[in-house]
């Protein structure tokens, strides 16, 4: 059924009244307080998003006869809705693991290693010995596996000197690897040569021989990505992600994540706006999220962090737990840690700690915290802010423009705002602070300072 403007605007009219009513009908349908509320925000959201892309039309549809009815049935059939997802992400899950755990072993026994431990060291003298073009065609094609097309371009030669290079090479290290077993060149090389060595270099691959190998596959495992999304969210609208290791991201409005998964490390970089983890514990492969020069590792919990924009000056980052731990350190211009310069900080965090921090700072800021990423509930939490911050985060959601003077953005402010009543507080704010709120023809509103004659 698609709804009128009118229809939707009136179903947002009466949303304040029946927010209770509907965070009891999600809760029953889910079992949990906390999910009700992200349903009830999610329904607010929709609404807002549509009464925003209708834009001035008239209805030509009619009137709820009972908005909390209608508004309370919208909400359970988002429970629904996330339940199948809930469904459909753990049979994913399942047969992940499932398949993972029928998977083959390749590890070798102990002699199996040693032996390719000293066929390793073979090999990585038959390099050394090579022309150096010669050594980088090879371990460009067999270990890194790039394509010749690829290394001809990059080494400014053609596709024939790069094949030459090849069989020169591969030639050299086959022999070296013939001696090293003690057969006779001739016949061993018409046998098995491509047989043995592609058998070295694919357990080179897995890292368990000689210090080539081993430093192949380190630099394998930290920089092979095995699964990458980046994703953003639009105005006046949360985006949950499942992750493929079973944990989840939440998404603020007009947020924007850059996601890598690697072999030993999983990675997130915030990018813009905030965004609340559900993080699936690991404890071969922490997870890592860096946002504005700040850096926060964990296991499995869950935290929330956000960037806010300061004008001219550096941003500041904040991170919320809501359980679990979480360790946070400042990070250099090269991604390392400030903290190997003795000129950073590490700090960690618990369930109910909360940490702000901007570059340049010497130290964090530390505070409790009632409800981390309370934005996920529908509410905004402003401490020691000022006026024009608090209006640059609701312009995330409202479906009108807003700005302020420069004086009037400077002006002080703490408190909470409902963020499906945002209009409604921003027209409040003159009792409050001494300003002055003036709607422009266009639609969007202007808060000035008021004149204290």
């Amino acid at each position: 059924m698609e709804l009128s403007a009118s229809f939707t605007r009136a179903l947002l009219t009466g949303f304040d009244r029946a927010y209770a009513d509907l965070v009891r009908v999600a809760t029953r349908s889910t079992g949990s307080r906390d999910e009700a509320g992200e349903l009830v925000h999610e329904a607010w959201l929709k609404l807002a998003e549509h009464a925003q892309a209708s834009g001035q039309a008239e209805a030509s549809g009619d009137q709820p006869d009972d908005t909390t009815a209608y508004l309370a049935v919208m909400t359970q059939h988002l429970a629904l809705d996330a339940h199948r997802r809930r469904q459909r992400h753990g049979r994913y899950v399942e047969g992940a693991v499932l398949q993972e755990q029928l998977a083959p072993s390749h590890a070798p026994d102990v002699a199996d290693s040693v032996m390719y431990r000293q066929a390793l060291a073979v090999l990585e003298t038959a390099l050394a010995g090579l022309p150096e073009r010669s050594r980088a065609v090879f371990v460009a094609h067999r270990i890194h596996g790039d394509k010749q097309p690829l290394i001809a371009e990059r080494l400014g030669v053609s596709l024939n000197t790069i094949e030459r290079d090849l069989i020169q090479a591969s030639a050299c290290v086959e022999d070296a690897l013939q001696r090293w077993r003690g057969n006779h060149l001739g016949s061993a090389r018409r046998a098995g040569r491509r047989r043995s060595l592609a058998a070295l270099l694919s357990f080179a691959g897995v890292g368990l021989g000689g210090h080539l190998g081993w430093q192949q596959w380190q630099l394998y495992r930290q920089q092979h990505v095995q699964w990458q999304a980046r994703w953003q969210s639009p105005r006046g609208q949360q985006v949950r992600h499942a992750l493929p290791d079973g944990s989840s991201l939440l998404l603020d409005a007009l947020s924007q994540a850059q996601l890598q998964y690697f072999a030993a490390r999983r990675s997130v970089q915030l990018l813009q706006g905030a965004a609340f983890f559900e993080v699936a514990r690991d404890e071969n492969r922490p997870f890592e999220v860096q946002a504005a020069g700040l850096r926060i590792t964990v296991l499995g919990t869950r935290f929330g962090v956000e960037i806010t924009p300061m004008g001219r000056g550096p941003s500041r980052v904040s991170v919320q737990v809501e359980s679990g731990r979480v360790r946070v350190e400042p990070m250099a211009e090269d991604g390392a840690t400030a903290t190997a310069r003795d000129d950073g900080f590490v700090q960690t965090l618990e369930a109910g700690q909360a940490l702000q921090w901007g570059v340049g700072d010497r130290s964090p800021e530390l505070s409790p915290v009632e409800s981390a990423a309370s934005w996920r509930h529908g509410e905004l939490v402003f401490q020691h802010a000022t006026l024009g911050q608090a209006l640059e985060r609701l312009a995330r959601y409202a479906p009108f423009a807003m700005e302020a003077t420069p004086d009037a953005a400077r002006l002080p402010l703490s408190g909470r705002v409902r963020i499906a009543q945002a209009q409604a507080w921003i027209q409040a704010l003159p009792r409050a602070l001494p300003v002055q709120v003036q709607q422009q023809s266009d639609g969007s509103l202007l808060l000035s300072r008021r004149s204290r004659s």
